[in-house]
């Protein structure tokens, strides 16, 4: 991993700890982390070095979005979704990045993070598929980003792995929430509803950041948006 990239990825937790510490000292420690995590303002650095390197790669800098509402999209189960970052050319979409990081609360959390990576793609595949993602017939490369915390809690055995009346997959057996993370992501890419998958275990405890499948590594992650550039301009 590029030492700008891990450099990104562990001054998150230094920004998430700020946004603790700040709140705290107004008076709000119950909000701290949560308010740093759900902002998304701690992801901003990882998605800035992703839309450089697209710009680098090709992608013009006024058609790569990582703002507001520009990076909005019509959806079809829904009136729309923000989205992380845009990417297009000549005014057609070529990716939809969404950015995603889990902390702590691994258990109430796990299944939330899978619910939405599921239901966001679907729901950008069949908008793509309803044509309400412009004239183009070339659909559009979903990108996906999830950093996970490699700690004491993301490495215990998942909970939550019983079912009434049917056996659950033998994968998800003694999985520990790094190793749901790792077939989530994994499966996502399998099935196509993503296309390009980045992720990523981080340590900042030990000040490391790996990522621990060559298939969901951030070359690949890029590799996949760029190729998709090339068809559209092919």
């Amino acid at each position: 991993m590029r030492f700008d990239i891990e450099d990104a990825i562990l001054g998150m937790y230094d920004s998430i700890e700020r946004a603790r510490e700040a709140q705290a000292a107004a008076g709000h420690s119950d909000q701290g982390a949560r308010q740093g995590i759900t902002s998304g303002k701690h992801l901003d650095p990882i998605a800035a070095i992703i839309r450089d390197d697209l710009i680098n790669a090709g992608f013009h800098p006024d058609e790569v979005y990582d703002q507001g509402r520009m990076c909005t999209l019509p959806g079809w189960f829904r009136p729309t979704k923000n989205w992380d970052l845009l990417a297009l050319d000549n005014g057609e979409l070529v990716s939809a990045i969404e950015l995603k990081s889990i902390n702590s609360s691994f258990g109430n959390n796990a299944n939330n993070r899978a619910e939405e990576s599921i239901g966001s793609a679907f729901d950008a595949h069949t908008a793509f598929d309803e044509h309400l993602l412009g004239s183009s017939s070339i659909p559009p490369v979903m990108g996906y980003v999830m950093i996970v915390h490699d700690c004491p809690d993301s490495r215990i055995v998942g909970r939550g792995v019983r079912s009434a009346h049917f056996p659950i997959d033998p994968d998800f057996e003694g999985a520990s929430y790094l190793d749901r993370f790792l077939l989530l992501c994994d499966r996502l890419r399998r099935k196509s509803l993503y296309q390009a998958v980045w992720l990523v275990f981080a340590n900042p405890e030990d000040g490391v950041a790996y990522e621990p499948s060559a298939l969901l590594s951030y070359d690949k992650f890029i590799a996949n948006i760029v190729m998709a550039l090339g068809v559209h301009r092919a």
